[in-house]
């Protein structure tokens, strides 16, 4: 059974997710251009949902594109708008795919919600051809989360994501759980700094989550969101989430394996 917990399931999320696609084109592209993506032969994207990763692979490269998710509703979404594809469902515990059948596997958003990573990244390393890459494009650090003034809006997103099961921490954590699967690991990563006209539309609904949470009272958000206002106003408010990429290149290195969930 696939992890509880995806985006889909957290619009709060989701949304955050929607926000960093469409300010890191740039930055995927010289990723694809790092791993050759124009050249390959077979590409498989795991965790696709409604298909805005996949879309973006069909536009860099004629490679035959596989793209699976473990919800049937996010593939017949993606499977309708984007031609040129193949859709399936899948589940990432164990992959319906040969072994080495894949030049790439892509993921993106992926490891977040996964709560036993280092088995599903062996079964993505299973499927992707010995010398080729094994890459997860974004994975949000909410540990990493800045805001100033601090308002604590960081922490209150820390504490939800724990609770729904997922691993705010996971963005710092994939040099090692790639390192540790034996793959030859890049990391990178980026921080994207919210906008004041994010700010101005998004601040309410950000502490009106918290306070549906029951995190806060609701004097507590009243309080907050008349801050926030003061400091977004005065150009005071600052708030930046860093994301991590990785490339992992499989080599053979089996003996060097070592799960660090373990």
């Amino acid at each position: 059974m696939a992890d509880k917990f995806c985006p889909e399931h957290s619009q709060q999320y989701y949304k955050e997710f929607l926000r960093e696609i469409n300010n890191s084109l740039e930055f995927r592209k010289k990723i694809y251009d790092q791993i050759g993506l124009k050249d390959v032969r077979r590409v498989l994207e795991v965790g696709c949902r409604n298909g805005i990763i996949t879309k973006e692979l069909r536009e860099h490269t004629e490679a035959q594109i596989t793209a699976i998710d473990s919800d049937h509703l996010a593939i017949a979404e993606a499977s309708s708008n984007i031609k040129g594809v193949e859709f399936f469902r899948d589940t990432e515990e164990k992959l319906s795919m040969r072994d080495e059948s894949f030049d790439i596997v892509v993921c993106h958003y992926f490891f977040l919600w996964r709560t036993k990573p280092f088995g599903l990244l062996m079964e993505l390393k299973r499927v992707c051809k010995t010398g080729g890459y094994i890459v997860a494009l974004a994975e949000p650090d909410y540990s990493g989360w800045i805001e100033h003034p601090n308002l604590e809006l960081g922490k209150y997103h820390e504490e939800t994501l724990k609770d729904q099961g997922a691993n705010p921490s996971i963005g710092r954590s994939l040099l090692s759980l790639f390192s540790s699967g034996g793959l030859e690991t890049s990391v990178y990563v980026n921080a994207r700094i919210w906008t004041k006209e994010e700010l101005e539309n998004c601040i309410e609904n950000e502490w009106k989550n918290v306070l549906d949470k029951g995190l806060i009272s609701e004097e507590e958000y009243n309080n907050k969101i008349e801050e926030e206002k003061r400091h977004i106003d005065e150009n005071l408010r600052v708030i930046a989430l860093p994301f991590f990429s990785a490339i992992g290149k499989k080599v053979i290195l089996e003996e060097d394996i070592i799960d660090p969930y373990d």
